[in-house]
């Protein structure tokens, strides 16, 4: 017991005679925010829709496809009334005890 408690202090370690889970193993480990930053790229990569607003002009359009076709089948869909409902205008009137 007393050689495992110089053990700890000679290599700071920390002393646990009874061997219980302390989440140091997780601790100890270097942090990971960074590293997963840097996998997904700056926040501010330009998208498609800020290429067409930059570079659109009356002569020249850029189409997005699939914005194209999104906008097309959300059309069939109302035509069909398979929509999405329409939002409500009024708020909801409060509930309360009746007297």
């Amino acid at each position: 017991m007393e050689l495992n408690k110089l053990q700890c202090q000679i290599f700071k370690t920390t002393y646990n005679p009874q061997q219980l889970r302390t989440g140091s193993k997780i601790l100890r480990a270097p942090l990971k925010g960074q590293t997963l930053a840097n996998y997904y790229g700056p926040s501010d990569f330009p998208t498609v829709s800020k290429l067409i607003n930059a570079w659109e002009t009356e002569e020249f359009r850029i189409v997005d496809e699939d914005e194209e076709y999104r906008l097309e089948r959300v059309e069939d869909l109302k035509r069909r009334g398979k929509g999405a409902p329409k939002k409500k205008r009024e708020a909801p009137k409060a509930k309360g005890k009746k007297k």
